[in-house]
């Protein structure tokens, strides 16, 4: 039988049309991936890596040591500017500071270790007190009722120059 060498001549141009669609897709899928790489760098540069930094902790001046109350708990406001992504927003709060001729200047954060509510300085129980969930702590931060299991946080302080500088972590 003789062959039909017409036949053969089509395929091969059939073939070749689908080398070259599949060129043509191989180059555009690399090119819209390369895109694709491209746009995410901002992406991950203003959300991702931002979200994985651990605290900073900022230095924040309360004034004069002479200002506390000796013996007794006071409450101390603090407010200051944070950069989030590309927006500044104001960071708000306030820490309990007390001083005593034997310990010294002691400061505690006003966040229960419970849920992170404010805890609030009750003069006449001698206790820090949370709203949430009832939770008290001693004048040293133990806790003695409700459900908190660990301590108030003391924060890390220093007295420069007669002023009272406590870390504050974001």
């Amino acid at each position: 039988m003789p062959e039909d060498r017409s036949n053969i001549g089509q395929k091969s141009s059939v073939e070749n049309q689908s080398l070259i669609s599949r060129r043509a897709f191989l180059t555009t899928s690399a090119l819209a991936g390369g895109a694709v790489v491209l746009a995410a760098i901002p992406l991950v540069s203003t959300v991702v890596i931002p979200s994985l930094k651990k605290g900073v902790g900022k230095w924040v001046d309360f004034g004069k040591t002479d200002k506390l109350t000796p013996d007794d708990f006071s409450m101390l406001s603090y407010e200051f500017m944070v950069k989030d992504g590309w927006i500044d927003l104001p960071q708000r709060g306030f820490v309990w500071a007390k001083t005593d001729a034997q310990h010294g200047v002691k400061v505690f954060s006003s966040t229960c270790s419970h849920l992170a509510c404010n805890v609030i300085w009750n003069k006449d129980t001698r206790m820090f007190e949370c709203p949430c969930h009832t939770g008290r702590f001693n004048p040293d931060g133990q806790p003695v009722a409700g459900p908190p299991k660990k301590p108030l946080l003391l924060l890390s302080h220093k007295v420069e120059e007669g002023k009272l500088l406590v870390q504050i972590t974001l």
